[in-house]
């Protein structure tokens, strides 16, 4: 081999190495974008665990709010609660919207629910049940009519999370008819 044909060291240039690094740097950068799209979509799958959570909660007081309505005249079966429950129930003086209220009024006007089933909740769901009012009416069956009256009641419940940033509230209505 002749001596002459070999590129000399001073006649190399690092080429390759500049090229090799700079595809290092775009791997890199790569790598990192991935990471940071993996920990959001962690992010919001735990954000919806969160939410998911406190609507079963929330759909937890409701059915909670439907089993007081159920057996006997609402008055009652409300009533088991303290004093400013059956207060707020017969008096009427409930706020109009109860989604806007704070911590501190559901403190003190709601009903707590629990729940085992859901034992990471941040708190325990809590329900109110409004009386709406009375219709009286009658049906006609066959050739005759029965007096009847529905009794309408809005149930509010609201539950948080795993954490207390997520919070969800509901609202049913239910009629109850009785026959006169």
């Amino acid at each position: 081999m002749n001596p002459r044909s070999l590129p000399s060291v001073k006649a190399q240039r690092g080429a390759v190495l500049v090229v090799s690094l700079l595809l290092l740097l775009v791997m890199t950068l790569l790598a990192l974008g991935a990471s940071q799209s993996t920990r959001l979509q962690e992010r919001m799958a735990g954000n919806q665990r969160d939410m998911d959570l406190a609507l079963q909660g929330a759909e937890a007081g409701l059915r909670g709010a439907e089993e007081l309505l159920a057996p006997a005249v609402a008055t009652v079966a409300t009533c088991l609660t303290p004093a400013p429950h059956c207060e707020a129930y017969e008096q009427g003086i409930l706020p109009l919207d109860l989604t806007r209220q704070n911590q501190t009024w559901w403190n003190s006007w709601g009903r707590d629910y629990s729940v085992t089933t859901l034992g990471s909740l941040a708190s325990q769901p809590e329900f109110v049940i409004e009386h709406i009012g009375e219709v009286r009416d009658s049906i006609a069956v066959g050739g005759s009519y029965l007096n009847t009256v529905r009794d309408y009641h809005r149930s509010t419940a609201r539950s948080s999370g795993m954490t207390p940033t997520a919070e969800v509230i509901l609202q049913s209505s239910h009629a109850r008819i009785s026959f006169e």
